[in-house]
């Protein structure tokens, strides 16, 4: 009788029969009783799902408007330091040439000068390494150093870290 038990629950023809005959008997029979809670059930699963969907959302919506806000801010600094840059040669070629030209060669190669003997090479070397430089530095130097950088680079990475040793 045993093998004959287990050869039934083996057989797919039982198998098919369990599936699609009994299992629906039985829950047509039973599912007055478990509607009830499987309803219950439901909602709770969806508003589980529900909840989980509107904190990622709400994760990612903030990610994404402070990417935006970023990309905005690099951006509106690339148009500045565009703007910058395109400014100068459009003064020289509106002012008379010989005297203005004068007048910043020689301002531009004080200022300079100026900044070459507290940093050698200072118009050579990145924002990153002029950085360790600025520390030991006394507050004249450090203006000086600002006043040349706002003239020509405008590094805000170098003049943040001037700013901070200022104050």
């Amino acid at each position: 009788m045993a093998s004959s038990a287990s050869d039934s629950a083996v057989d797919p023809v039982e198998q098919l029969l369990n599936l699609f005959l009994y299992a629906p008997i039985g829950l047509f029979s039973k599912g007055s009783e478990a509607l009830p809670e499987l309803v219950e059930r439901g909602r709770t699963q969806a508003s589980n799902a529900r909840v989980i969907g509107q904190f990622a959302l709400g994760a990612t919506n903030a990610k994404a408007r402070k990417s935006l806000s970023d990309a905005e801010a690099h951006f509106q600094e690339f148009l500045r330091i565009v703007g910058e840059s395109a400014r100068p040669s459009s003064k020289a070629s509106e002012s008379s040439p010989s005297s203005s030209s004068t007048k910043k060669a020689t301002a531009g190669a004080s200022v300079n000068h100026g900044v070459e003997d507290l940093i050698k090479d200072y118009d050579n070397l990145t924002a990153a390494q002029i950085l360790p430089f600025l520390a030991p530095l006394g507050a004249e130097q450090l203006e000086r150093i600002e006043t040349y950088e706002q003239s020509q680079r405008a590094r805000k990475t170098v003049l943040n870290r001037l700013r901070q040793l200022r104050s």
